[in-house]
């Protein structure tokens, strides 16, 4: 496999989320085999997820209250079928894409290795040896991370959403579009703040590669340092490095951690919103017990992907970064 590495673009040219997801998806073009089984794998176990609320209400409304026991035995053992095949998919899934993602992080690590090989000797006196090990090793591996752990996260998160909020919908219309009102927000939110995200991620990862740079030079001309007696004009180079970096790494985390407590907050709102609305329909036999219960198992389903999604959508600004 090749990967165009000739067009470097300048340190003030702006490179566009789908021009990187493009590039990204680029290294595992020969990967579409392996990441389509790995992706019906995750599917299938979200669809199988998504069942079990629908059968958990069904055998409460028409055998727990008729206290017909035989009948949740055997919808409980169906449960425990079920969610045993999900288990399964779930972990071939898992060695799936972490067998692609090694093989795209070898590959990309081969690729950068030999684009370097080919450039002008001015490159190298432009930058830094420490800054260039960065971006072979620190920065290829944020992508391997994002292959391996929050790809088919994000697939099975999406998937899992759009199924319950198909359910919420079309088991009670008015009370469907009242759970996912606080999605629209979030997605507004997520909207505007992404960008910002991003760029903090972006400075944080410069100023990794700033520091490597500095270590690496430090330690190349120990020698020189030593016997000129200039180890404290390093010491404070490098101190001034390592302050940068934290102060980076500090903006990166806020920026990264931003995303959780927000969605967390909407995701109560939905469930007290939904516990209120079904407790009103219910008094007004309008609802069931069953369908309360299914109700608020799928509002939970909507929005725990979104908390996931906030911690992977962190992984997936870094790994754009990168």
């Amino acid at each position: 496999m090749s990967y165009n590495l000739n067009e470097i673009p300048d340190k003030k040219q702006k490179v566009s989320t789908y021009s990187s997801l493009k590039s990204l998806l680029q290294l595992i073009s020969h990967e579409k085999k392996n990441i389509l089984i790995a992706t019906f794998f995750i599917l299938l176990n979200s669809a199988i997820n998504l069942g079990g609320p629908l059968i958990i209400g069904y055998t409460i409304d028409h055998y727990v209250q008729t206290k017909q026991y035989h009948g949740v035995l055997v919808f409980s053992g169906i449960l425990l079928a079920m969610y045993a095949v999900g288990l399964f998919a779930s972990y071939l899934q898992t060695n799936m894409m972490g067998s692609v993602s090694q093989r795209m992080l070898f590959t990309l690590r081969n690729t950068i290795f030999n684009k370097l090989q080919q450039l002008p000797v001015a490159f190298f006196h432009a930058n830094k040896a420490g800054d260039l090990i960065s971006r072979v090793n620190n920065d290829t591996d944020k992508l391997n991370t994002f292959f391996s752990q929050s790809l088919m996260q994000f697939i099975g998160s999406i998937a899992t959403m759009t199924g319950a909020g198909i359910f919420l919908l079309c088991i009670n219309i008015k009370l469907g579009l009242a759970a996912l009102i606080p999605g629209l927000l979030i997605l507004i939110f997520t909207k505007i703040v992404s960008p910002w995200v991003k760029k903090k991620n972006a400075v944080n990862l410069k100023s990794v590669g700033g520091m490597s740079a500095e270590i690496q030079e430090s330690l190349a001309n120990f020698k020189v340092i030593i016997a000129f007696n200039r180890r404290d004009y390093f010491r404070q180079r490098f101190q001034t490095a390592n302050k940068q970096n934290y102060a980076t790494a500090i903006g990166a985390g806020l920026a990264n951690n931003i995303f959780l407590p927000v969605y967390s907050f909407f995701s109560g709102t939905t469930q007290l919103i939904v516990l209120s609305f079904g407790i009103y329909l219910i008094a007004h036999a309008e609802f069931s017990i069953g369908l309360l219960v299914s109700y608020l198992a799928y509002a939970t389903y909507f929005y725990n992907p979104l908390r996931q999604l906030a911690s992977l959508f962190a992984s997936f600004q870094t790994a754009m970064a990168g």
